[in-house]
C-alpha cells in the first residue's frame, strides 16, 4: 500500500524537477513563459514549484516555448497520476461496498441465542426478540450511507472526466495547442496544423494574418503573441483584465488571469463588434482577435472582465460592454 502511494509522489517530484531544469536551461523567467503561452505567471509558479500538477496542454505549450521534447514530460505527467483520479474513484466505491457484510459476525454471535428460544419455545421470552432489531437497523442504515458516499464518488469521477473532455475539446476547437516542439528563436507551434512557424528573432515577427484577416482568429495560432504588449488593463477582485495588442498583426484580444471557472472576458470595438471568452478550466483564458486601424486604434477598444456569480463587471477604458 505504501509503495503505491509513494510511487506517484516520487514521480510528481521528478516531473516538477524536470520542468524546473528545462526552465533554467531555457533562461526564461515566469513572466517570459506567460508571454509565450496562454498561462499566467502565477500559473507557471504553481506548476514549477510543485503546488499544482500542470495540464497536458500546459506541458505541451511549455515544451513548445522552451524547445524541449514534450514526450518525456508528458510521460512523467501521466505517471504522476494525472489520469489516476477517474480510475480510483470506482475502486474507492467498491472498497466501501463490502463493508455492510462486516457486521455479519454480530449476527453470527447472536446465532447462539437462537437455540435457546427453540428449546424454550413454549415460554416465548418477550424481551429477547427486540435485541436483534437494533443490529439489523444498523445493517440497513450503513449500506444506505455507503451508497450515498459511493454516489458522491461516481459524481466526482464524472466531473473530473468532464473537465478533461472540456480541455480536449477546447484545444481541438481553438487549434492553438499543438503538440510539436519548437526551438526558441527558430520555430513556434503550428497551432494545431502540425507545421512549424518561425519564431521572432531580433524583433521580427512572421505573422500569419494582418488587420481584417485576423478577425475572430486565435492569436497564438496566427503567431500574433510574439510581439504583443498590454494596451490597457484593469483589475476586479484580484483578477487581471488585459487588452493585448500585436503591432505585427494589427489586432487585439482580451485576456484574464487569476480568475475562476465561469469568469468572462469581453472586448468591443467602436462599431459594436464584440467577442468574449469564458474560463472553462484553470484560472486564465483569452478571446479571439479584433482588427485595429489608425482611425480605430487599440486604445479605442474596450475590455471588460465579469464575475457572473457575483454580478460584478469592470471595464477599461469605459464600461461599454454589458455583463
Amino acid at each position: 500500500m505504501s509503495d503505491q502511494t509513494d510511487a506517484p509522489a516520487g514521480t510528481q517530484e521528478q516531473l516538477f524537477g524536470e520542468l524546473r531544469r528545462v526552465k533554467q536551461a531555457s533562461g526564461f523567467s515566469y513572466g517570459q513563459l506567460a508571454e509565450r503561452t496562454h498561462y499566467s505567471r502565477s500559473s507557471w509558479e504553481r506548476f514549477l514549484n510543485g503546488k499544482q500538477l500542470p495540464s497536458k496542454v500546459a506541458v505541451e505549450q511549455f515544451a513548445a516555448a522552451t524547445g524541449a521534447d514534450p514526450r518525456p514530460l508528458l510521460a512523467l505527467l501521466v505517471a504522476a497520476g494525472q489520469a489516476q483520479p477517474p480510475a480510483q474513484e470506482p475502486a474507492a466505491a467498491e472498497a466501501l461496498a463490502p463493508e455492510p457484510a462486516t457486521p455479519e459476525p454480530a449476527a453470527t454471535t447472536a446465532e447462539p441465542q437462537d437455540p435457546a428460544p427453540t428449546v424454550v419455545e413454549p415460554e416465548r421470552d418477550a424481551p429477547r426478540p427486540p435485541e436483534p432489531a437494533p443490529a439489523r437497523r444498523r445493517l440497513v442504515g450503513r449500506p444506505s450511507w455507503q451508497r450515498r458516499l459511493g454516489a458522491v464518488g461516481y459524481i466526482a469521477t464524472g466531473a473530473v472526466m468532464g473537465a478533461v473532455a472540456t480541455v480536449v475539446v477546447m484545444g481541438t476547437a481553438s487549434g492553438a495547442h499543438g503538440g510539436a516542439a519548437k526551438t526558441p528563436g527558430a520555430q513556434a507551434s503550428g497551432a494545431g496544423t502540425g507545421q512549424a512557424a518561425p519564431v521572432p528573432a531580433g524583433g521580427k515577427v512572421d505573422a500569419r494574418c494582418s488587420g481584417d484577416t485576423c478577425l475572430r482568429r486565435d492569436p497564438q495560432a496566427m503567431d500574433c503573441q510574439w510581439d504583443a504588449s498590454t494596451s490597457h488593463d484593469t483589475w476586479l477582485r484580484g483578477m487581471h483584465i488585459e487588452l493585448r495588442y500585436s503591432p505585427a498583426c494589427h489586432a487585439v484580444w482580451g485576456r484574464i488571469e487569476n480568475g475562476a471557472v465561469g469568469d468572462v472576458v469581453k472586448i468591443r470595438d467602436r462599431t459594436g463588434l464584440e467577442l468574449q471568452a469564458t474560463i472553462r478550466t484553470d484560472r486564465d483564458t483569452y478571446t479571439q482577435m479584433l482588427a485595429v486601424t489608425d482611425d480605430a486604434p487599440a486604445e479605442s477598444v474596450t475590455i471588460c472582465g465579469a464575475i457572473p456569480s457575483q454580478k460584478q463587471l469592470e471595464c477599461s477604458p469605459s464600461p461599454n460592454v454589458q455583463p
